[in-house]
């Protein structure tokens, strides 16, 4: 059974929109990149679970191709 959860949605101004697409890239030069090896290996490691519903076997097999494809680039 899925809970339910509450959403709320905050305005915020331009210029705190502008304060964050600046900070962003240097937030992603702060994390660095993860080498391929260690993402196959947290990927290994992940708990296997059931699809949604919505998830029909052509979008999953679509999704896997995907992530076929760009572990290949």
């Amino acid at each position: 059974m899925m809970s339910e959860e509450a959403y709320s949605i905050q305005v915020i101004s331009d210029e705190e929109i502008d304060q964050q697409k600046q900070s962003f890239p240097a937030l992603l030069q702060k994390l660095g990149q993860t080498s391929p090896t260690a993402i196959a290996s947290i990927l290994a490691e992940r708990e296997i679970v059931e699809p949604e519903e919505e998830l029909t076997p052509e979008i999953i097999a679509h999704l896997q191709q995907r992530i076929h494809n760009s572990s290949k680039a």
